[in-house]
C-alpha cells in the first residue's frame, strides 16, 4: 500500500517530512500542488509525476530521468516557456485517473541519487520562477493527503507496465472473473500469462492430479518430492502463483452437468480440454450467458521421424458465433484408434497459449485488432499463421 511504501523508504519519507504532498498512484510517484508560472505570468498549481522504480517494496535509484507534469507548460517569470526541461507535450493516461500533459527531461551528470533528489530538483526548476512573482509560492504545504489505498490483486507493484508506459492500457484487462477449463500443457501456460494481468479472479477447473508428464509440459520446475505428493493440478498451480498475486481460485472438478453452474458470472473463459462432449456443454452455456470464450487445440503428428501439425485458436464472441461449430469438433476421440495420438510439446503448448492470450487481449482492447479474426491456425511446416472467420 502506498502509505506503507512511503514510510519504509527513506527518500519517499524525506519528501513527506519536507512537507510535500506525496502519493503513490498507479505505480507512479506523485507530488501535488507544485507552483509554476503560466504564459500569462500567473502563478498556478500543477502535479509533478515520476515513474516509480522499485524492487519489492524498496525504491531503486531512478534510471528514468524524465518526469511528467499535469498542468500548463511551466514558464519563467516573464512568461517564456522553460525550454531547458521541455521534452514533449501530449495528453497521457498513466492509469487510475492519473493524467499528464507534458514530459520534462533534465539529467544530472551523475544521475539522480534517489527520488527525493529527483523530485526536489524538478520542483526547484519549476517553482523558483513562481517564487519570483509570489515569494510565498511553495510546494512544501505540509498538507497530508489521505492515502488512496488501491486494492491491488498483486502482492507487489507491476513495475513492468509502469516502466513501459502502458499502465493505463493494462487496466483494460481488469476483468472480474476469467475461467480456464483444463490445466494441462496449454491451460497451464495460459494461466502463466494471464496471472500477470490485473484480473480480479482467475478460476481454474480441472479434476486431475499433477503428474510427472505434466511437469514436462507446464511452466516452472516441479521437484520430485512435489510429484510424489500427488497434488491436484489446480492446487499445485494456484500455489505456484500465490507469491505473486491473489485471486487464483482452484476448483478440483471436471466441468459436467453437475458443475456447469460454476461458470456463472464469468467475463471470459479459455477452454483447454479434449472432450468434445464437455466443449459442447460449455459452449452452449457461455453462448446463452453472452460470454466470450476461446477454445484451443493442437494436432501434432509424427512423420519421417519429425513432428508436424497445426496449433488452433478458435474464438467465440457475442458478435460472431456461427463459425464455432464448423471449426471445433464435439465428437469424442476413439482411444483405441492407433492414429489418435495426443502429442504435446511444451513449446507448442506455450505457443497455443500465447496465441490465445493475444487474441483475448485484442478482444478487450489491449492490442490493436484490424482483422478481428475469430479463428487462427499455425502450421509448423512453413511457419504459417492463417486468420479466418473475420468480421
Amino acid at each position: 500500500m502506498s502509505q506503507q511504501q512511503i514510510n519504509r523508504n527513506s527518500d519517499l519519507k524525506q519528501l513527506l517530512d519536507d512537507g510535500y504532498e506525496v502519493a503513490i498512484k498507479s505505480d507512479h510517484l506523485v507530488l501535488y500542488n507544485v507552483p509554476y508560472v503560466d504564459d500569462n505570468k500567473e502563478v498556478k498549481l500543477g502535479t509533478l509525476i515520476s515513474v516509480l522504480e522499485v524492487n519489492g517494496d524498496n525504491t531503486t535509484q531512478p534510471r528514468d530521468h524524465k518526469a511528467f507534469f499535469d498542468g500548463e507548460h511551466p514558464c519563467d517569470k516573464d512568461g517564456n516557456k522553460l525550454r531547458h526541461i521541455e521534452h514533449a507535450s501530449s495528453h497521457q493516461q498513466l492509469g487510475d485517473g492519473l493524467v499528464a500533459h507534458h514530459t520534462f527531461s533534465s539529467k544530472p551528470r551523475e544521475g539522480y541519487r534517489d527520488y527525493h533528489h529527483k523530485m526536489t530538483t524538478y520542483v526547484d526548476m519549476i517553482s523558483r520562477h513562481a517564487r519570483a512573482i509570489d515569494p510565498k509560492a511553495t510546494a512544501q504545504t505540509y498538507i497530508v493527503r489521505e492515502p488512496e489505498e488501491a486494492d491491488s490483486i498483486f502482492n507487489y507493484a507491476d513495475s513492468a507496465s509502469t516502466r513501459a508506459g502502458i499502465a493505463a492500457i493494462s487496466t483494460k484487462l481488469e476483468l472480474g472473473k476469467v475461467g480456464i477449463i483444463g490445466l494441462g500443457g496449454t491451460g497451464s501456460y495460459i494461466l502463466d500469462l494471464i496471472a500477470k494481468t490485473p484480473i480480479h479472479e482467475i478460476h481454474l477447473f480441472d479434476g486431475d492430479d499433477f503428474l510427472q508428464h505434466n511437469a514436462f509440459r507446464s511452466p516452472g520446475a516441479a521437484s520430485l518430492e512435489t510429484l510424489k505428493e500427488r497434488h491436484k493440478k489446480v492446487n499445485y498451480l494456484a500455489n505456484m502463483y500465490a507469491p505473486m498475486r491473489r485471486g487464483i481460485i482452484p476448483h478440483s472438478v471436471h466441468i459436467n452437468q453437475e458443475s456447469i453452474d460454476l461458470l456463472d458470472g464469468m467475463d471470459f473463459v479459455f477452454i483447454c480440454i479434449d472432450s468434445g462432449e464437455t466443449k459442447e456443454l460449455v459452449a452452449e452455456k457461455l453462448e446463452v450467458d453472452g460470454v466470450p470464450f476461446i477454445d484451443v487445440g493442437m494436432g501434432i503428428h509424427v512423420g519421417d521421424n519429425k513432428l508436424g501439425g497445426i496449433v488452433r485458436v478458435t474464438t467465440s464472441t457475442p458478435t460472431k458465433r456461427d463459425h464455432f461449430r464448423k471449426r471445433v469438433s464435439f465428437t469424442e476421440a476413439d482411444n483405441d484408434d492407433v492414429y489418435a495420438q495426443n502429442i504435446q510439446i511444451a513449446d507448442m503448448n506455450a505457443l497455443n497459449a500465447t496465441l490465445a492470450v493475444i487474441k483475448w487481449k485484442k478482444i478487450f482492447g489491449f492490442y490493436a485488432d484490424f482483422d478481428n479474426e475469430h479463428s487462427s491456425n499455425f502450421t509448423i511446416d512453413g511457419n504459417a499463421l492463417n486468420n479466418m472467420d473475420k468480421i
